[in-house]
């Protein structure tokens, strides 16, 4: 079947997981519908402090998907592995997966798969609500820790994470996407954290304010720190190296609640 059909025929199932403060997104992640539940990476589904989730899919508007505290979503959890062994986490929200004309993937893993092997890939990158394809081969299977991961020639972006790594032809799932790396990860990472460090002094409870001919040296030094951030971000967009990775999906499927779920 063409890549194309396969995509039409599953795209249902395909979620994007969107944090709120505030009304506005600061983060994101992609999911997926399999075995009565909702499954996407564990660090996607540990929501930041004090927002809201919002469980969408393409086309759906503003009044449309699945709304709650990102607390909830912790609440819902009902499997997971950490990021550093196998990076998923299961969980049961029902009126996300049960919504009308939802696609319900397969569990295959990639078993008898082989290197030089085509692979496709769904997900909400960046801060698109417009679902995306990306395909590639498959260049290395390897174990990192406890996990087997897949390796891909094509580009996994930031909110790529949790998405479902597929056969082409049959749809089925053989992998979890997770984190991208470049070899610029860490500095970014470092960088990143440093700016908000600053930004986080300047705006310290009782700290006071400097003027200086009429300017407030304090927002001043606080809109640079700010725009340095949005620059950074820029920057990592452009520093993928056309390399992905994600864990086997055998992982998911060896789990006690998705194994009784597979086999009733």
């Amino acid at each position: 079947m063409p890549l194309a059909d396969t995509v039409d025929r599953v795209r249902s199932g395909v979620f994007h997981i969107v944090y709120l403060r505030d009304s506005q997104r600061i983060a994101s992640g992609t999911a997926f519908s399999s075995c009565g539940y909702l499954i996407t990476n564990y660090h996607v589904a540990q929501a930041p402090a004090a927002c809201d989730a919002w469980i969408r899919r393409a086309g759906d508007g503003e009044q449309d998907g699945v709304r709650m505290t990102g607390q909830a979503i912790r609440f819902r959890q009902v499997a997971a592995s950490t990021e550093p062994n196998y990076d998923f986490a299961v969980l049961d929200l029902p009126d996300v997966v049960n919504r009308p004309n939802t696609h319900s993937f397969t569990l295959r893993g990639p078993r008898g798969k082989r290197v030089g092997e085509l692979a496709a890939f769904l997900g909400y990158p960046y801060d698109h609500e417009n679902l995306t394809c990306h395909s590639g081969v498959i260049s290395s299977f390897y174990r990192s820790g406890p996990a087997e991961v897949i390796q891909l020639d094509a580009s996994v972006n930031p909110s790529n994470s949790g998405g479902p790594l597929i056969d082409p032809e049959t749809g089925d799932v053989m992998g979890i996407i997770t984190r991208r790396a470049t070899g610029l990860t860490r500095a970014f990472g470092q960088l990143r954290a440093t700016i908000e460090g600053n930004i986080g002094v300047l705006n310290a409870p009782g700290l006071p304010d400097i003027g200086l001919g009429g300017i407030n040296l304090r927002q001043v030094l606080t809109a640079g720190q700010n725009q340095m951030l949005q620059t950074l971000g820029e920057i990592e967009r452009q520093a993928n190296v056309g390399i992905g990775y994600a864990f086997s999906a055998e992982h998911l499927m060896d789990d006690n609640i998705i194994f009784r779920a597979m086999h009733p």
